[in-house]
């Protein structure tokens, strides 16, 4: 469980940049017969996606995407630190101008550093579907469910200035 905070900046019409960072505040490390639980730990990424075909009247927008993550938390005696590197590709289409449906498909891996050894992750793709709603003054709401390949459920709030 991680909270963070990001920073976008659009670059141009077709390239956007981020930054993020924040805080892990809840966590469980199971090796084998050995559980851990962790908290008090940090997460940070650098971004940037390009818009490789804008959307038109009958076709959908595609974004190609790459990113480089690093967290760490303390997990027993000892740090556990995970670098990863993503590339993403997105599909989608907005409706009325405020309803934005996507599906997502992202390849991904780096090492993994604990207890004095290196390891990586179970999966390296992510495939899943998405929606992002445009609100009235700049707020948006976004929710993601990512079933095949690593796992997760995301959701977001985000505000435009």
């Amino acid at each position: 469980m991680a909270v963070s905070a990001s920073f976008e900046w659009r670059a141009s019409a077709r390239w956007t940049l981020a930054a993020a960072a924040g805080g892990i505040f809840y966590g469980r490390l199971i090796s084998g017969s050995e559980s851990f639980d962790f908290s008090g730990g940090v997460v940070g990424s650098v971004a940037g996606n390009f818009v490789a075909l804008e959307q038109g009247t009958y076709w959908p927008f595609i974004m190609v995407a790459g990113s480089l993550a690093v967290s760490g938390v303390r997990a027993a005696p000892t740090a556990y630190v995970a670098i990863d590197a993503r590339l993403t590709a997105t599909v989608g289409y907005t409706f009325f101008e405020r309803l934005t449906p996507y599906v997502a498909g992202r390849l991904f891996g780096g090492p993994v550093f604990w207890r004095q050894q290196v390891g990586t992750d179970l999966y390296h793709y992510q495939v899943g579907a998405g929606l992002v709603v445009g609100l009235p003054y700049g707020f948006d709401l976004s929710a993601e469910v990512a079933p095949l390949g690593e796992q997760r459920v995301t959701a977001g709030v985000g505000y435009s200035f």
